[in-house]
């Protein structure tokens, strides 16, 4: 079962647009330099808070809403610590500039202090903030393609409707240059239609009458009559975008690092400051409560020091950067937590623990006299089409010089096989279940073999199958043993026969496996486990795995140039071994380490600093300087523990 946080339970900062931060952390920036100019110059004081009061007010403002929000919600969060910090660094400032009071203040002022806190803050939200809007906009481009209307034949007559009032049975008009309102069947007409966020095939394919046509997807070349067999609502793009929304809203429910660090760094600065504050006054007497409340305002502001607000930021820029030497993209950094924390791992076979580069290793025809029709069916039948087993064939007819005939349409169904035409003879060429389906006797032979099989069927009758091999990559027996090691439970999931997908699995040491098993199943089958509460990771590559992908808790895909929705899963893996999911959990270990020491680091030394400060001002306070250049060498010291993310073993 899923168990996201809901957006009433996440912090308030995390539902503000990215602009919102940027816009005020451009003008806070500007606020500061002009402050700095100021002091540096010698202006008046009343300029200086003028200033410095503007950039509380028009920059810092959205900041303490969030702040105030999430405290009458009974949470800490970063907008909360920084408010606080603020606001005492602005108190100090003016009761000390002004004089309205009598006290002990270890520096003259927290002007340039605590506008820079504000600047940094503003824009590590805005950083934030644009990690949750960031595939917000391919969303919208998939709504895009949306049709929002269809021409439904009345009688002789059309009518405009909207796509979303159109009935199972219906019959549509559908122009070149249109995008199909509905899943259906051609009932009268051919064309060429533009399949790739359906089918993953760049190439548009041909239709003619009875094939099946999908929803979203663009007529290119003439007019045709779709019967509607799945309403909009229904359709394969929906639930494809369905799926993407989904995982989109997964991922902006997540609660920030520095949201959590926070809430155990303001209770703490909280209990510095009030120990400082009590020791003081037990050290000079009650009565002296006003001359050290200076102290106790100056403490709480310089224990929020300006690099925790990097202290993920850094590491995650320098982890993503690390992650890139290893030929790993990772575009959702939350997604390690889930990899790490998953209890079971789905798998896929063709492409994801082999190379996906399959080889002809036999053909076996029903006789002799069908090998060669055999073989010349099946090269006519793949020659356009893009895919693992497409790529063996056309390669085996290059090396074998076998030339393919002129194709008229062809029609791939995703997870079954294709479908061709040429020279009036209708070919088919997929799998087991699929011809089987079709009525067209299969020899049982086929199930015995250990590789996979494309079985060919020429006007129904059936000439025989090939069979083809693939390669383990390498690593795999050895990421197998380390998941075992972790406790994790290791499924292999393919559509490919029993005999392949158990050879391969007994090659990397998994015992749990399914076969013949569609993409829509895969998706069931990860949200079945989500269903019993565990957290699943699905590791997959090419548009059969991509509704899984998208369910899953994490999804992980091996780039080829196959991949069109490579903008929706969390890592991306360019290797061509399998150490890329050892590797995940190295830089897991690693990421939360370094972000912990920085937190640390940026505490510890700030209040190192700040102590200082209270102890040498005994013999008088301290130019503003300090502690800006105190807060910028922590800044630096941040940075580079950070750059240790970029070496990875």
């Amino acid at each position: 079962m899923n168990t996201q946080p809901s957006f009433s339970q996440l912090p308030a900062a995390l539902s503000v647009p990215s602009k919102a931060f940027m816009y005020r952390f451009f003008l806070s920036a500007c606020f500061l330099i002009l402050v700095l100019c100021s002091l540096i110059l010698g202006h008046s004081a009343m300029g200086v808070f003028i200033l410095a009061l503007m950039d509380m007010l028009f920059c810092a403002d959205i900041l303490l809403r969030c702040g105030l929000k999430d405290l009458l919600n009974g949470r800490f969060s970063l907008s909360l610590l920084v408010s606080v910090c603020a606001l005492c660094g602005f108190l100090y400032s003016v009761l000390n500039s002004f004089h309205f009071v009598t006290w002990h203040g270890p520096v003259t002022d927290l002007y340039v202090y605590t506008m820079l806190l504000i600047t940094l803050v503003l824009w590590v939200e805005r950083r934030l903030s644009r990690e949750k809007e960031r595939t917000r906009v391919f969303i919208k481009k998939l709504d895009d393609f949306l049709p929002k209307s269809a021409r439904l034949c009345v009688g002789r007559q059309f009518r405009i409707v909207f796509a979303t009032e159109l009935k199972v049975g219906d019959l549509v008009f559908v122009k070149t240059g249109e995008r199909l309102p509905c899943d259906g069947i051609i009932r009268k007409g051919k064309t060429s239609i533009d399949e790739q966020l359906i089918t993953g095939n760049m190439m548009p394919t041909a239709k003619r009458l009875g094939n099946r046509v999908y929803a979203g997807t663009l007529n290119k070349s003439d007019s045709i009559y779709v019967e509607v067999t799945q309403t909009l609502p229904s359709s394969a793009i929906m639930s494809i975008i369905n799926a993407i929304k989904n995982s989109e809203r997964q991922r902006a429910a997540q609660r920030s690092l520095l949201d959590n660090y926070a809430a155990w760094v303001f209770p703490f600065i909280a209990v510095c400051s009030v120990l400082v504050y009590g020791g003081l006054l037990y050290h000079y007497g009650i009565g002296q409560w006003q001359a050290y409340l200076g102290v106790f305002l100056f403490v709480t502001a310089l224990f929020c020091p300006a690099a925790f607000a990097f202290a993920v930021v850094f590491p995650w820029f320098f982890a993503r950067a690390g992650a890139k030497r290893l030929q790993l993209k990772i575009q959702n950094l939350h997604a390690l937590d889930k990899i790490v924390n998953a209890d079971t791992l789905f798998f896929d076979k063709t492409g994801t623990l082999t190379y996906g580069e399959l080889r002809v290793s036999g053909v076996y025809p029903v006789n002799e006299e069908s090998r060669k029709p055999l073989l010349k069916a099946v090269i006519t039948a793949e020659q356009m089409v893009d895919g693992p087993f497409a790529d063996a064939v056309n390669t085996y007819s290059r090396e074998h010089k076998i030339k393919p005939n002129k194709l008229l349409t062809f029609d791939v169904l995703p997870g079954l096989g294709v479908q061709a035409r040429s020279r009036g003879n209708d070919i088919r060429a997929g799998s087991i279940p699929w011809l089987s389906e079709q009525g067209i006797a299969v020899s049982q032979e086929i199930t015995q073999q250990c590789e996979a099989a494309i079985c060919v069927a020429v006007n129904g009758v059936y000439l025989g199958y090939l069979t083809l091999a693939d390669e383990l990559r390498p690593g795999a027996q050895e990421m197998v043993q380390l998941l075992k090691s972790k406790g994790k439970d290791i499924i292999l999931v393919s559509g490919d026969n029993e005999a392949s997908v158990s050879t391969i699995a007994k090659q990397a040491g998994i015992e749990k496996y399914n076969f013949f098993v569609l993409p829509k199943t895969k998706a069931e089958v990860v949200s079945n486990l989500q269903g019993l509460g565990q957290q699943v990771v699905m590791v997959g590559d090419g548009f059969n795995d991509i509704i899984a992908l998208l369910k899953a808790d994490a999804g992980v895909v091996f780039s080829s140039g196959r991949n069109v929705y490579n903008n929706w899963v969390d890592v991306i893996v360019k290797r061509r071994d399998l150490k890329a999911i050892g590797y995940l959990f190295s830089i897991h270990k690693k990421l939360r380490s370094t972000i912990g020491q920085n937190v640390v680091l940026s505490v510890l030394l700030n209040g190192l600093l700040a102590a200082y400060l209270v102890w040498q001002s005994v013999s008088g306070p301290a130019a503003w300087q300090w502690p800006v250049a105190g807060a910028l060498v922590v800044v630096i010291i941040v940075w580079l523990n950070s750059a240790r993310m970029l070496h990875i073993k």
